[in-house]
């Protein structure tokens, strides 16, 4: 079996040589200059051991400062992010209003556009009675009207039948005479004789526009009906329909 033994130092004060590690110049007193020289010489020399690692940590570094302008804006704009989904929530509260106010109004819209009220009826009516005729009675329906009425002269009766044809709410084409009758009559203490005429006629009214509607209210002093349409014209306005 093979010994290794040096002989060279057997009872001798000599002591094996070691080579000396290099000054370590960063805990000297050197300048900062030398100092750089002489890590950037460690770093030069040791490429393979530092380089990769550098590589890894510079990176990060510049990524991390990277995305410090981001966050920042980010940080900046998160309030008025804040706000803007507050608006917007807003808005779309608001539009939902609009659409419920909207599909109300296109209801009600309808009650406007339907046939002559009878306040209106009844309004024109009492303008084409002209003197000498006396209305016996008349009905009203969204389907038309008839009247009948007596007077004691026939030019009475035309008159009045021509008021009826140019009334406003009245269709003219519509109005016909059902039936015109005449009747005497004796007065017994007089021995006089008197003639009446009676007549029926029947018809349909119109259907009065929104515009129209208004102006009629107006001339019927209609003010409760005039209020609420005005009411609805500026709404509608309002809500652009």
């Amino acid at each position: 079996m093979r010994i290794n033994y040096n002989f060279a130092f057997k009872d001798s004060k000599l002591r094996p040589w070691e080579r000396p590690a290099p000054p370590n110049l960063l805990l000297t007193d050197a300048s900062l200059e030398k100092k750089l020289k002489y890590i950037y010489g460690v770093f030069n020399n040791n490429a393979n051991l530092f380089y990769p690692s550098t590589v890894v940590l510079a990176s990060s570094i510049g990524i991390y400062f990277f995305s410090l302008y981001p966050k920042g804006i980010l940080k900046t704009l998160e309030n008025d992010h804040y706000q803007y989904e507050q608006i917007s929530n807003k808005l779309s509260n608001l539009e939902s209003s609009k659409k419920r106010f909207k599909s109300n109004l296109r209801n009600i819209e309808d009650y406007f556009y339907q046939p002559t009220t009878s306040y209106l009826f009844a309004f024109y009516l009492q303008n084409s009675i002209p003197k000498g005729i006396k209305l016996d009675n008349y009905h009203f329906s969204d389907n038309g009207f008839d009247i009948s009425a007596t007077s004691y002269s026939i030019d009475n009766l035309n008159e009045f039948l021509t008021l009826i044809i140019e009334s406003p709410v009245v269709i003219k084409e519509s109005v016909k005479v059902a039936f015109l009758n005449r009747i005497d009559t004796t007065i017994s203490a007089t021995k006089d004789k008197v003639t009446t005429f009676n007549i029926v006629i029947y018809g349909e009214t119109k259907k009065i526009d929104i515009k129209n509607r208004e102006k009629l209210y107006e001339e019927a002093q209609a003010n409760g009906f005039l209020k609420k349409l005005k009411r609805f014209n500026n709404l509608k306005n309002l809500l652009q329909l």
